[in-house]
C-alpha cells in the first residue's frame, strides 16, 4: 500500500483514471507545473478520496508524510497510530476473539448442562414448558457470568492467533510491514482490544462471578446451590483452627454455632480443655464468643494426670476466648475466588487471623493482575505468529503456538493454586504470568523490529527476510 505524496513524488501514478485504469494524463500547463513545484507541500495535506469514479482516487493511506523536506533530505513518513489500519485490525481481532470465546462458552455450557439439566428443570419455580425454558435460560446467563473470567484469556489468545494466521495467508502482514509499520508498532490494535478485554476480565472476576455464585447459593440453583448451601444443616461440621477443633452445626446466615463441641489443644498436641454448649454467638469483643447452656472441662496439669481428673464447670452463659472470625464463619467452605470483592478484601486484611489466609491474599492480587492477562495473551499470540509464521504457515508451528497458549493457560491456574495453599507468595502467584506474557511479547517484537533509524522508516524500507 503506497502513500500519497504530492511533492514531486509520483509513486501514486498508475492508479484509477476516471472510471478506468491506466496512467493519469498530465494536462497541466507550464505555469501550473511551476506553481505545483513551488507549493507542492500543500498537496499532501489533501484528504484522499476513494471510489472508482472519484476524480481524486489515491491508494489507501497508512501513514502521513512529513512537511516538505529541506534540499538533500529524504521525505519521512510518520505512522498514524489511530488510523485506518488500527481501526480495521482491531475490529478483525475482536471478531476472531469473540468467535473463539463464544465457542469455548458453548462447549463449557454443554458439558455443564449435560450433567445438571434434570436438576435445573426440577428447580424451576414454574413447571410449565415456558417456565422451564426461562429458568434454563436464566441459569445459562448465570453460568456465563461465572465462566467468562476463566475462558476469556485463553479465548483471546486463540482468537488473535487465528487472526494472525489469516494475515499470513492473505500476505497482508507483508504489505503492512512494507507500508512502514514495524512489528512493534502493530501492537496498537492489541492495546485497544486488550484494554477492553482487561476491563471485562476485571469486572467478571470482581463482580459478575461473585454475584452469579451468590444468587445460585441463595436460591439453591445448580451445583453451587447444593455445594455451598447456607441453610442450617442437621449434621455437624468440623472446623480446624490453630489450637482448637470445633464440631458444631453452623448457622451461616447468623454467624452462629449450634450444638457446640470444642477441643482446645496445646502447642505440644495435648488437649487442655473441652467446651460443650447448646449454642455460641460472637460477643462484642473480637476474639471472644458467648456460650449458652453448656459446660467446660479443664484438663489437669501433666504432673497431676495420675491423681486428678480435671475441673468441670456448668454455666448458663459464659464469654470465652475463641479465635473464630464471624465473617469467615459466614463464608466457611466458599472458595476465595467466589467471594464478593468487599468480603474478600475484609478477609485478606485479617491476615493469619483466619484459616486459609493465603487463599484470600492470593485472590486479592489475582483479581488486580488479571486485568493485564488478556493483553498479555493476545500480545504473546501475535508475537509468536510474527516470529514463526510471518510469511507461511506450517503444521508444526501452528500446533506449537496453540500448545503454548494452552500451557500458559494451565500455568496460570497452577501458580494460583500454589498461591492458595501458601507454596508461592500471593503477589508472585497473581502477577507472574501476566507480567511474563507481556515481557515475552515485547522481547519478541523488539527482536523482530529491524535496526533502522526512525527517520529512515518509509514505505518499502522494512523488508523482513523470508523464512
Amino acid at each position: 500500500m503506497r502513500r500519497f505524496d504530492g511533492d514531486r513524488d509520483h509513486r501514486h501514478s498508475g492508479t484509477w483514471n476516471a472510471c478506468g485504469y491506466g496512467p493519469r494524463p498530465d494536462t497541466r500547463s507550464a505555469c501550473d507545473l511551476r506553481r505545483d513545484a513551488d507549493i507542492g507541500a500543500v498537496r499532501h495535506r489533501s484528504i484522499p478520496q476513494f471510489g472508482d469514479c472519484s476524480p481524486r482516487s489515491w491508494p489507501i493511506v497508512m501513514g502521513k508524510p512529513s512537511f516538505r523536506p529541506s534540499p538533500g533530505e529524504e521525505r519521512r513518513f510518520l505512522t498514524v497510530y489511530f488510523g485506518t489500519y488500527t481501526r480495521i485490525q482491531a475490529i478483525s481481532h475482536a471478531r476472531h476473539a469473540a468467535t473463539v470465546v463464544a465457542a469455548l462458552l458453548v462447549i463449557a455450557l454443554t458439558l455443564d448442562l449435560a450433567t445438571l439439566i434434570e436438576r435445573i428443570l426440577a428447580q424451576a419455580p414454574d413447571q410449565s414448558a415456558l417456565g422451564r425454558a426461562l429458568h434454563v435460560a436464566w441459569y445459562i446467563m448465570l453460568r456465563i457470568a461465572d465462566l467468562i473470567g476463566t475462558l476469556l484469556p485463553l479465548g483471546t489468545f486463540l482468537g488473535i492467533f487465528w487472526s494472525e494466521v489469516t494475515l499470513t495467508q492473505t500476505r497482508e502482514r507483508l504489505v503492512v510491514w512494507n507500508g512502514g509499520r514495524t512489528p512493534l508498532q502493530t501492537l496498537m490494535p492489541l492495546l485497544i482490544l486488550g484494554l477492553i478485554c482487561g476491563i471485562a476480565q476485571t469486572a467478571a472476576l470482581m463482580w459478575l462471578r461473585p454475584a452469579a455464585v451468590a444468587y445460585q447459593i441463595e436460591n439453591g440453583i445448580g451445583s453451587y446451590g447444593g455445594r455451598f448451601d447456607r441453610r442450617l444443616q442437621a449434621h455437624a461440621t468440623w472446623i480446624t483452627l490453630d489450637n482448637h477443633l470445633i464440631r458444631a452445626r453452623i448457622d451461616y446466615r447468623n454467624s452462629r454455632l449450634i450444638d457446640v463441641d470444642i477441643y482446645e489443644i496445646s502447642t505440644s498436641g495435648r488437649m487442655t480443655s473441652r467446651i460443650q454448649a447448646r449454642s455460641a454467638v460472637p460477643s462484642s469483643v473480637a476474639g471472644q464468643w458467648t456460650f449458652i447452656d453448656g459446660s467446660r472441662w479443664i484438663a489437669p496439669l501433666p504432673s497431676d494426670e495420675q491423681t486428678n481428673i480435671g475441673e468441670a464447670k456448668w454455666f448458663t452463659e459464659e464469654v470465652l476466648p475463641l479465635p473464630l472470625d464471624p465473617l469467615w464463619l459466614a463464608n466457611f467452605a466458599i472458595e476465595a475466588r467466589f467471594l464478593p470483592q468487599q468480603t474478600l478484601l475484609a478477609l485478606a486484611a485479617l491476615g493469619d487471623g483466619v484459616p486459609n489466609d493465603a487463599a484470600y491474599a492470593t485472590w486479592k492480587q489475582v483479581r488486580m493482575a488479571q486485568a493485564l492477562l488478556p493483553f498479555g495473551m493476545m500480545g504473546l499470540a501475535s508475537a509468536l505468529a510474527m516470529t514463526l509464521i510471518a510469511f507461511r504457515t506450517t503444521l508444526k508451528s501452528v500446533i506449537g503456538i496453540g500448545l503454548t497458549g494452552y500451557f500458559v493457560h494451565v500455568a496460570t491456574h497452577l501458580i494460583v493454586w500454589l498461591g492458595e495453599y501458601g507454596y508461592v507468595a500471593p503477589i508472585l502467584a497473581g502477577w507472574l504470568i501476566p507480567v511474563a506474557t507481556i515481557a515475552a511479547t515485547l522481547l519478541l517484537l523488539v527482536r523482530l523490529t529491524p535496526a533502522i533509524p526512525p527517520n529512515d522508516r518509509r514505505p518499502g524500507s522494512l523488508q523482513p527476510a523470508a523464512s
